[in-house]
């Protein structure tokens, strides 16, 4: 058998397989006696008839066809172990035309996983500063606030809306003399900044009963594109102004959220430690970030396509399972934002791109380091993945898959760690 190999773009390489006529005798033979497995020969046992009655029992054509496929099969298995590669998918064949029972000749298109340079990531790291610690009043008394409002009450209110109250109000919103978008007792919670920026301030001031139409232009990078950077024009009616009375921040409060076991000196402290740890994994988080874009920024890779669509599918997919919890579906979703699947695709290849980007780093760092998975703790992960099927659908489960993502789930851990701890 002789093989040449060819590097193509996109991690991708290409192997022209030729195999000679002995090579090719021994695979006729072989596909011969498995067929004669399954044909009788009058006169003959089934499987025992001679290899010469056999092959009259079987058409030309058939012969040949089996034959290309178990030596396809047969030689791109020791090809790709010979020149080491590891298939990211099946493989793209296409036959020589000039095929025959004498001779066969193919070539296989793969994909592969790319290997990375690594950069100098350790002096990149050392530019990279991690934020402070510091918790100040504000944020301790915007805490406070958030759990007042917790256990805080709605009341309607015969006045006009202020900072802080909440508008139910029904609204029509056109945009380039056509009706986008409507919607009836949309709450609005004024000073949240949730709508488009000047759509609170609009409001304040209003009462129940009150109409009023304003233009405001949406924000260029809007997610819906179709109305980004445009001039909406908006007709609302209030309902009704609610406002929050908020319990006082004291020993009674203290008591009633934590059933009776903190003093509000307690929940304070409480709330400030909360902050803190949130704060730390908050900056934890983001140096990580600011390390992986860093290292990222300086690598240049051509990705295998097969694992940017693959990456894309499970974002759609992720997209689908966010949208079944919040009672709707994907389609409802892209519906009301004005998109369509195929624009969806679009916009989620460079977070594919990233991803997959990521996964080549984080294998590089793993290699590098040497970082090794415990055994037992991967077997304890997957013990509590399969209790969650019945034993039916275990049966569908590929194990051996699912022991190479949760190792690689657990070494890519490791890999951040390290990167977060340089």
């Amino acid at each position: 058998m002789k093989i040449t190999k060819k590097d193509l773009p996109k991690s991708q390489v290409e192997l022209n397989i030729q195999i000679e006529q002995a090579e090719m005798v021994k695979y006729i033979d072989k596909t011969t006696a498995r067929l004669a497995k399954q044909i009788t020969v009058p006169g003959f046992r089934k499987g025992e008839a001679p290899k010469e009655l056999v092959v009259k029992q079987i058409h030309p054509n058939d012969l040949l066809n089996e034959t290309f496929e178990y030596a396809i099969n047969e030689s791109y298995k020791q090809a790709i172990k010979q020149e080491n590669l590891e298939p990211l998918a099946h493989p793209e064949i296409k036959l020589s035309e000039e095929a025959s029972k004498d001779s066969l000749e193919y070539t296989a298109i793969i994909s592969v996983m790319p290997e990375i340079k690594l950069p100098d990531y350790k002096k990149l790291v050392s530019k990279i500063t991690k934020e402070t610690e510091d918790i100040t009043d504000k944020d301790v008394e915007e805490a406070k606030k958030y759990l007042q409002k917790s256990r805080g009450a709605q009341n309607i209110v015969e006045r006009e809306a202020n900072t802080g109250d909440t508008v139910s109000l029904d609204y029509t919103l056109i945009v380039d003399k056509k009706e986008f978008d409507k919607s009836e007792k949309m709450p609005v919670e004024i000073g949240a900044g949730k709508f488009i920026p000047g759509f609170e301030d609009e409001v304040i001031g209003l009462k129940a009963g009150d109409k009023k139409e304003f233009d405001i232009k949406f924000p260029d990078a809007y997610h819906n594109k179709d109305i980004a950077g445009k001039v909406g024009h908006f007709s609302i009616t209030v309902n009704d102004v609610q406002e929050v009375q908020l319990p006082a921040w004291d020993e009674k409060f203290a008591k009633e959220l934590s059933n009776g076991e903190k003093t509000i000196a307690d929940l304070e402290s409480s709330l400030k430690e909360g902050l803190v740890s949130e704060r730390k994994q908050e900056i934890q988080t983001n140096y990580i970030q600011a390390v992986v874009d860093a290292i990222l920024d300086k690598i240049k890779v051509e990705l295998p396509e097969v694992l940017v669509i693959s990456e894309r599918d499970k974002l759609i997919q992720e997209m689908e399972q966010r949208a079944l919890y919040s009672g709707h579906t994907l389609d409802d979703a892209l519906a009301q934002a004005g998109k369509t699947r195929e624009q969806l695709l679009e916009e989620a290849n460079p977070q594919a791109d990233s991803r997959v980007k990521l996964m080549l780093l984080l294998k590089a760092i793993t290699s590098e380091q040497d970082f090794q998975a415990d055994k037992k703790e991967v077997q304890h992960r997957i013990h509590h993945i399969l209790e969650r099927y019945s034993d039916k659908e275990k049966e569908n489960i590929d194990l051996d898959r699912l022991t190479t993502l949760v190792t690689a789930e657990i070494t890519d851990k490791m890999a951040l760690d390290y990167l977060g701890n340089l």
